[in-house]
């Protein structure tokens, strides 16, 4: 960097121009060359994501009140399929005495 600006420097003192006008071209080549590179790199990943955007909004969507009519229905056939069977006043005793043990454990 500090070489370049002494040669921009020295470059209207010196009398051998000659030398420096190819190495400048070159750089500047150099430096349009890498412009057009990213610039064609932008525009593909550009394009891109907009092709990718194109082929996601054009994909159907399903219709989500349907599944939920489905499974709210297969939900409330299933409720409607069980026997309920009452329990025994042991059983009903068995876990009142689970849920107080239960209860000591925690304090």
């Amino acid at each position: 960097m500090l070489k370049r600006l002494m040669a921009v420097i020295r470059q209207p003192f010196s009398n051998d121009q000659t030398s420096q006008a190819p190495q400048d071209e070159a750089i500047c080549s150099t430096r349009r060359g890498f412009f057009k590179r990213a610039a064609v790199g932008a525009v593909s990943i550009t394009g891109t994501a907009g092709l990718a955007k194109v082929v996601v909004d054009s994909s159907l969507q399903p219709d989500l009140q349907d599944n939920y009519i489905k499974d709210h229905l297969s939900g409330e056939q299933e409720l409607s399929e069980r026997e309920y069977v009452l329990m025994s006043e042991q059983e009903k005793a068995d876990m009142v005495q689970t849920f107080i043990n239960g209860y000591s454990d925690q304090s």
